[in-house]
């Protein structure tokens, strides 16, 4: 029980890095120059090389196990997030955006599969539900730390604490977490190609469905700072509006609610999710007050506390261990791709039609059909 705790407060950090820097990467391009276009480059270029970080990562984590990739990546991000406290450019902020984003992307795939690895069948459902708790509150604290830091201090601080945190997560892997992985699995970590794990079926419903959820992630990232700063808002308030997401996400997942991961079927969690999030992302675009936009991520909330769980519930049911990390890496880069694509897409709606937020919920209803036909194909080839 103590090496699952502390295995969550790993995961924490990990998450840690990609929400302390919402509420400010954006305003970050922007003083140093870039249109709202680039803006919104800047930020999906994290993502990117996120996404080549979860493919290397996954596998690396089959090949050398889990807790060898962890520590190899938080090592790299003790030092990487440095380099933003000596950013001078564009030009370099996005070098910087893309060995950051490689280096954060190695950790996700080895500590999910580590999660999977040590929880039993019957468990999952829970054990994934409790990464979402935290998730959830790297959700709260990461959005409103790096708010209140980079509005009190300054952007680099925010860097500075990051760094330390990683050196903080170094030492809870390196003194604390079990190798999870079987020498056997390791050895025979090449018998499934990574092919055959892209075009499982009933894996391709999780990646769907975190993509879709990325999408929608990217586009806050771009956006609401944005939307914010046209109330008069500044990114200390941006940061708490991000942070209600992640507590309302917590409520779903450490109350009796979370009994419905056991209850209902993954799939139709994941479809009743998007569906949420497409509403929270139409809503957005009308919501007219600070107070209002408050309530919207209380609904966002709702629908990443449905899919979170559900999509990692898929892929830990839906792979063998020494299959895991490749499958939790391209799982995981979809997240990316999606990420990437919702940060790109919020920016082209931004600049030609003005209409961000409200574009992005026609693009996630779209994607809820794609993965209601997936899981129609899959219910009519079931025996």
């Amino acid at each position: 029980m103590k090496s699952k705790v502390i295995l969550y407060m790993v995961i924490v950090i990990c998450f840690l890095d990609l929400f302390i820097q919402l509420p400010i990467i954006t305003p970050f391009a922007l003083e140093l120059g870039a249109s709202e276009f680039m803006a919104g480059i800047v930020v999906a270029m994290y993502s990117l090389f996120y996404m080549v970080g979860n493919v290397a990562g996954g596998y690396f984590s089959d090949k050398f196990g889990r807790r060898n990739t962890l520590l190899f990546g938080m090592i790299m991000q003790v030092f990487f997030v440095l380099i933003y406290t000596t950013t001078p450019s564009l030009g370099i902020l996005l070098a910087v955006r893309a060995i950051h984003g490689f280096s954060s992307g190695l950790l996700t795939p080895a500590a999910f599969s580590l999660v999977a690895d040590i929880s039993r069948k019957s468990a999952i459902g829970k054990s994934m539900a409790l990464t979402g708790v935290a998730i959830g509150s790297a959700a709260i604290l990461g959005p409103a730390d790096g708010g209140i830091i980079s509005s009190t201090v300054s952007y680099e601080m925010v860097y500075y604490v990051l760094s330390g945190v990683y050196v903080f997560g170094t030492l809870l892997t390196l003194f604390s977490i079990k190798e999870s992985s079987t020498k056997e699995s390791r050895q025979s970590h090449m018998a499934t190609p990574f092919i055959e794990l892209l075009l499982r079926p009933a894996l391709n419903v999780a990646y769907i469905s975190s993509f879709t959820l990325m999408i929608a992630q990217g586009t806050l990232a771009f956006g609401l700072p944005i939307k914010t700063a046209s109330l008069n808002a500044d990114a200390s308030m941006t940061g708490m509006m991000l942070s209600v997401f992640g507590v309302t996400a917590i409520i779903v997942f450490a109350s009796p609610i979370n009994k419905i991961y056991s209850i209902y079927k993954s799939e139709s969690l994941v479809a009743a999710g998007i569906l949420v999030l497409s509403l929270s992302m139409i809503l957005l675009h009308f919501v007219p007050t600070i107070g209002t936009i408050f309530g919207v991520m209380v609904i966002y909330g709702l629908g990443f506390g449905l899919i979170f769980p559900s999509m990692n519930k898929i892929i830990a049911e839906h792979s063998a261990m020494n299959e895991r990390g490749k499958a939790n890496g391209i799982f995981y880069s979809y997240f990316s791709l999606g990420s990437v694509a919702g940060s790109i897409l919020a920016g082209y709606f931004a600049t030609v039609f003005s209409l961000p937020f409200l574009g992005i919920g026609i693009v996630t209803l779209v994607m809820l059909a794609v993965l209601m036909f997936i899981c129609y194909k899959l219910e009519m080839n079931r025996p």
